[in-house]
């Protein structure tokens, strides 16, 4: 038996989708109502397979003045979308601006810190799971803001992350 072959992009839709890789929060790092949207965020992203024609691709949108809605699609060519749903709004944290990713489908947050390297890309991060672990059970989005900002300047608190490129900006 032939071993299963993935296809690229799923290693991101696998993460997002609240895989084993990022860390998953009971509680974000702030309410909702202090978030802030970035005009910049909105519009489709995608993440590019590196051999083939699948992708995944990531679609902000304005869901209220402080929240975004974003939909994470996987594409393959003569296969259906795979898709998820998120509602995610922003919280800043020693400097660096992080979104609070809530699958709809699921009862946690996922942080993940944003850095635009130039209008057409994106860059994404999230905390590794294995660095909370000395955090125990985060009870209050308090607890996990102070976790966070004492943390993340150690090494191998954040995972990789990976990029987006600007396929096409939101629809005024």
């Amino acid at each position: 038996m032939s071993p299963v072959r993935l296809p690229a992009w799923a290693p991101l839709l696998l993460c997002l989708a609240l895989s084993a890789c990022p860390y998953g929060a009971p509680v974000p790092l702030d309410s909702p109502e202090k978030g802030v949207l970035d005009e910049r965020l909105l519009g489709r992203w995608v993440q590019r397979a590196e051999k083939g024609p699948g992708f995944a691709e990531v679609e902000f949108r304005a869901f209220s003045e402080h929240e975004y809605l974003v939909t994470l699609r996987g594409r393959e060519p003569y296969k259906p979308d795979e898709e998820s749903f998120y509602r995610v709004f922003s919280s800043v944290v020693g400097g660096r601006t992080f979104l609070n990713c809530r699958d709809l489908s699921e009862d946690s947050f996922i942080p993940a810190v944003f850095e635009l390297k130039d209008p057409s890309v994106l860059q994404l991060t999230f905390i590794d799971d294995e660095a909370m672990k000395p955090a125990g059970k985060v009870k209050t989005s308090r607890e996990l803001r102070r976790f966070v900002e004492r943390h993340m300047g150690d090494k191998g608190f954040f995972e990789e992350g990976f990029a987006l490129e600007r396929a096409e900006p939101a629809k005024k």
